[in-house]
């Protein structure tokens, strides 16, 4: 007895430990999930970093840049200049002897000739080897530069926002293409368990069927023809039950990955493909809101403004730029041993400069035609969006109609086949009808059952989409 209560709690505590390695997944949560992890949310909030990167960048352009500089240097050898330096009158004779200031030639008597001196070459200029520096050199400052006027930057900045629009926009049709996709992904793991629960239950109908012709046909009231007919439908249909449920699998798969879950995570849907069904939309009103608020339509007219910024931007070749300059930096040049000595020496400038194209072989102006070209070309895809975006909403409603009589129609079908099958069966039992006929009233009923959940799966994806498509989740 207390072996048999063991094995009943460890039994329990496994169906535990399996229950809580089951991930319940309602819609709500299988979205948030799938907007949290999806891959492709994941690459666009990349993609909003690197685009608002690029507006700082952009506007970085207009902004002062600043540079700090310094260098020491030692000269091992300093480069002379010669040059010819003059020598006043008096100072050496024509032989390049020294005499005294003042001497004047002599008579032969010894006495001065007044008026004339010894020195009769005039100036004389003597060569000498100058050398120009000192042997370590010091300095140190700072450099600034202010663009004053550059129309490239301004239009790089007009551009950048127009490029983080696009990407916030581009972001808003990733996340409402990434819910739609989930929703589908829900509906087709709901769609797979009806499936699934439809061919179990019509598998266990028919295994019931069949031994019941066994059973008549154990007392002669049926043909032995009747039981190999029901043991083939029993084959048929288990292979069909076999089908479903790889269906299934796959089915559960795919919201997996949608939704960023490990694949060997267990996961149960909870939640109904049967909803209320909506037959009043107005095709006028959705399409004036989808106008209004899909943001396919923002992205591709960020586009177009994009591509005019550019424009500006080329034709911005054209135009003068205006710098502000400026330097400040110390100075500190001295000789070897004579560094206690030295003194900096303080320089400093501001220079205002401008700069004019004046030709550079008509590649502006091809620039600016390949732009213009691409600006055209935004423009006709802004036009082509906006008319598949009105064809596929009036898809949709199509769909979404279409859908709707299907389940109406299917919930009645689903209640005469029943009926059907009910009937057969009771006639069967009294000798009124064939085996046949049961598991043809059996088969109706099944596809009317599943024509029904397609209904719903169809009227459902079709709701996803036409969320999507008004921008709205």
């Amino acid at each position: 007895m207390r072996k048999n209560l063991t094995i009943t709690l460890a039994g329990i505590a496994l169906v535990s430990i399996v229950q809580a390695e089951t991930l319940a997944l309602d819609l709500n949560k299988a979205i948030d999930m799938a907007l949290e992890s999806n891959i492709q949310i994941q690459n666009v909030e990349e993609n909003l970093i690197k685009a608002k990167a690029q507006k700082k960048e952009a506007f970085s352009s207009a902004l002062p840049v600043v540079s700090a500089f310094g260098q020491a240097s030692h000269s091992f050898s300093i480069a002379s200049q010669p040059i010819s330096f003059p020598i006043p009158f008096g100072v050496l004779d024509a032989n390049g002897d020294p005499i005294a200031l003042g001497s004047q030639n002599t008579d032969p008597n010894g006495n001065p000739i007044p008026g004339e001196f010894l020195q009769k070459t005039g100036i004389m200029l003597v060569p000498f080897d100058l050398a120009f520096g000192n042997d370590n050199n010091m300095v140190y400052g700072l450099n600034l530069t202010q663009p004053l006027f550059e129309g490239r930057v301004i239009a790089a900045i007009r551009g950048a926002d127009a490029l983080e629009d696009l990407t916030d926009y581009s972001a808003e049709v990733t996340r409402l293409a990434v819910i739609e996709q989930t929703k589908q992904a829900f509906y087709g793991v709901l769609l797979a368990d009806k499936m699934v629960q439809v061919f179990e239950h019509s598998l266990t109908v028919m295994i019931q069927n069949l031994e019941n012709v066994k059973a008549l046909y154990a007392q002669g009231k049926t043909a032995e023809f009747d039981v190999i007919r029901a043991e083939v439908q029993v084959a048929n249909q288990t292979t069909m039950v076999s089908n479903a449920r790889k269906m299934k699998e796959l089915a559960y798969a795919g919201l997996k990955r949608n939704c960023g879950i490990d694949l060997e995570l267990d996961i149960s849907a909870i939640g109904a493909l049967q909803v209320n069904i909506e037959t009043d939309l107005d095709l006028g009103e959705l399409e004036a809101q989808m106008l209004a608020k899909q943001p396919l339509l923002n992205q591709v007219e960020a586009s177009v403004r994009l591509m005019k910024e550019n424009i500006l931007m080329v034709k911005a070749e054209f135009m003068p730029s205006i710098a502000l300059t400026g330097s400040y930096q110390q100075m500190l040049p001295y000789n070897d041993g004579e560094f206690t000595d030295a003194e900096f020496r303080e320089s400093s400038s501001l220079a205002v400069g401008i700069n004019l194209p004046l030709f550079n072989g008509f590649g502006s102006t091809a620039r600016v035609q390949q732009a213009k070209a691409e600006h055209r070309k935004s423009e006709y895809q802004l036009y082509d969006v906006k008319e598949n975006l009105l064809l596929e909403l009036q898809s949709i409603y199509l769909s979404i109609q279409e859908s709707a009589r299907k389940i109406e129609a299917g919930l009645k079908g689903v209640q005469q086949a029943r009926k059907g099958v009910d009937m057969a069966q009771q006639l069967y039992k009294q000798g009124m009808a064939s085996q046949l006929q049961v598991m043809d009233a059996q088969s109706a009923s099944d596809q009317a059952e599943l024509g029904l959940y397609q209904a719903y799966f169809e009227y459902n994806n079709a709701r996803a989409s036409l969320a999507r498509a008004l921008g709205d989740e």
